[in-house]
């Protein structure tokens, strides 16, 4: 009985490993030194000596962009670099469940009503005309938000529908066409942004003077159908021309309608968005990678053989690790393993059989590239001319 004892006690003891004092489950290097650690349900920070920066009471420690959140129960504690600096708050707001990291200088704080507050933990009182009146602690006063990218933010109320509002509360992008219904603002990049109305899908570009939003292209004339989540957020807008598909910012990342496909934004960094909101699987091979063929018409040679070239196009902003190119034709086939880096290219060359008496013969070669358990299949059919020896005179 007491050797059963005695292991159970060694056990327990090589379960969790200890420092300073004190013992935690999980250990992740953050980088400069620091380890986030996990005991039980809480997070802290520690440096490499095991010193404690950071003591374990918080929610999950998040870093983006070199700075994390402290959290309990949702409330704002503080943040933390990178360095292991912190700067502490009251624990006043709430973090908004789906935007649980600094953007742009701002975190979104509320639970019925959404807001803005600084780094230093003060509110953002936005003065937009139109919106609710600020009480004096409160910044919270829209119905949805959207995080704040190159100083504008979407926001949205009840009343008013959706707005572009810089740090002032100005009011940007707006529309000449009071009665037009905006069902989706996305956030502004590079000085543009989409606006989805009832009239369609287009992007704007401010006019010189900053008053109003000038239509710079049409995507979709009409639209048809939106699938958008219950607090009034979309996932994707639906047309009869195509699909825009967005982030987990609620910034548009692709338009696609069979003929024209544009990437308005690139996507955001893969364990950002994972973080954010999890339902919305940005890593897509359908969307991302591009599968052709350099020409269609290929020419046998004096061996019998006939070369075609492969192109992957990675259009993503997320590099693809392992992942697995197949081609098969006419009894020839190849494998390729590797990664495709983030907005690169790849070519790959394939060999295949081409002995054969008629003029022309058509082939069909299949491209099947798999990418953890999705997979893709194109289907390309090529031309291949007979080879003729050239005779000397």
């Amino acid at each position: 009985m007491r050797k059963i004892f005695l292991s159970l006690l060694l056990i327990g003891y090589f379960s969790a490993v200890y420092a300073q004092g004190f013992a935690y489950d999980d250990k992740t290097d953050v980088g400069n030194g620091l380890y986030k650690i996990k005991s039980g349900d809480y997070y802290g920070i520690i440096d490499k000596n095991d010193n404690v920066i950071v003591s374990i009471e918080y929610q999950d420690i998040l870093f983006h962009e070199g700075k994390a959140l402290l959290t309990k129960d949702g409330f704002i504690h503080g943040i933390v670099d990178s360095l292991g600096a912190t700067k502490m708050f009251d624990a006043e707001y709430k973090v908004h469940p789906k935007y649980r990291y600094i953007y742009d200088g701002y975190i979104i704080v509320g639970e019925d009503k959404w807001g803005y507050i600084d780094e230093n933990g003060n509110p953002l009182r936005i003065k937009a005309k139109g919106f609710f009146s600020l009480g004096k602690k409160s910044p919270t006063q829209f119905d949805n938000v959207a995080p704040f990218v190159e100083n504008f933010a979407a926001v949205y109320t009840h009343k008013d529908g959706w707005r572009h509002i810089d740090k002032e509360g100005t009011e940007h992008y707006k529309l000449r066409d009071k009665k037009v219904k905006v069902f989706f603002r996305s956030s502004v990049y590079k000085g543009e942004c989409i606006i989805v109305t009832n009239d369609g899908i287009k992007q704007y570009q401010e006019s010189d003077d900053g008053t109003f939003a000038v239509v710079k292209r049409i995507l979709s004339p009409s639209s048809s159908f939106i699938e958008k989540n219950q607090d009034g957020s979309f996932t994707k807008l639906i047309f009869k021309e195509g699909i825009l598909t967005l982030d987990s910012l609620m910034r548009v990342t692709k338009y696609e309608n069979g003929t024209d496909s544009i990437i308005f934004i690139q996507q955001p960094k893969k364990h950002i968005v994972k973080k954010v909101i999890a339902p919305i699987d940005t890593i897509s091979l359908e969307n991302d990678l591009q599968v052709g063929i350099v020409s269609q018409n290929l020419q046998a040679n004096s061996k019998g053989q006939a070369h075609a070239e492969i192109k992957v196009k990675n259009i993503g902003n997320v590099k693809y690790e392992n992942v697995h190119i197949f081609i098969e034709c006419s009894n020839a086939s190849r494998e390729w393993q590797g990664n495709i880096e983030a907005n690169s290219e790849l070519s790959l060359s394939f060999t295949m059989p081409a002995r054969f008496s008629t003029a022309v013969v058509r082939r069909n070669i299949v491209v099947r590239t798999v990418y953890n358990k999705e997979q893709i299949e194109k289907n390309f059919t090529v031309a291949i001319k007979r080879y003729t020896p050239v005779r000397s005179r």
